[in-house]
């Protein structure tokens, strides 16, 4: 998994896969300073992405549609300037959102599921 992480090291931005997005290969990506291109599409697993990038304030790489896709891809991949300056930031910015609220995670977790548990005990 280490030989994985470093890997990013090697990658200027990814694309995240259009229908079926990336969950755990974005949430890496981002940590590990990877912007990621998503387009967001209608299912829970193609919206994943477009999802972390939102609440880590990324929405510009997030596309409207395929066209727009491929230009958030060429405009990164134009500016090497801007990328070098994302990826200096963007593990902080990921600590500092939803997404890497550790202790606001789970908690919310642990509310959805006695709210599950509490609908069950009054159905029965």
């Amino acid at each position: 998994h280490r030989e994985h992480l470093q890997s990013y090291g090697e990658v200027d931005f990814c694309l995240d896969p259009v229908a079926h997005g990336g969950g755990i290969s974005t949430a890496e990506a981002l940590w590990m300073g990877v912007p990621v291109v998503t387009l967001a599409g209608v299912t829970i697993s193609s919206r994943l992405t477009a999802s972390m990038l939102g609440v880590s304030g990324l929405q510009d790489w997030v596309a409207a549609d395929e066209d727009d896709y491929v230009r958030i891809a060429l405009e990164a991949a134009a500016d090497p300037a801007r990328l070098a300056r994302l990826r200096m930031s963007l593990r902080q910015t990921m600590a500092a959102s939803p997404v890497g609220n550790i202790p606001a995670y789970v908690s919310a977790v642990e509310a959805a599921y006695r709210t599950m548990w509490q609908r069950w005990c009054a159905q029965v």
